[in-house]
């Protein structure tokens, strides 16, 4: 499960752990496959978010992914898996953006 947390803007540096951080949701491995194509276009404008590794999202950078998965929302006759696995991120990331806040991502 890649766990993300909300983290203060001026956060430069991945916390060790998440303790005393607020729990923004959960992708599972599924959910994250399902929408690779989206993560890529991520990270062609410098946005990883790897399911195996641990990161931090600055807030430019979630603001850069949500344009990203504004911009290419799955079609309407696209899997349930990857309009599921959408809505999930987008949601993450609309409160990241609206709360001015980045993301950090843990693998568990």
């Amino acid at each position: 499960m890649l766990d993300l947390y909300f983290v203060e803007s001026t956060c430069s540096h991945l916390p060790k752990d998440p303790r005393g951080l607020e729990h923004a949701g959960s992708v599972d491995l599924d959910a994250h496959r399902a929408i690779g194509a989206l993560l890529d276009r991520c990270a062609q404008k410098g946005v990883n978010l790897e399911y195996f590794d641990d990161s931090l999202l600055s807030v430019e950078q979630v603001v850069t992914m949500l344009e990203v998965f504004t911009a290419n929302a799955p079609e309407a006759g696209a899997q349930h898996a990857q309009i599921a696995a959408f809505k999930s991120i987008h949601v993450i990331l609309t409160q990241a953006k609206a709360q001015g806040m980045g993301l950090a991502a843990f693998c568990d």
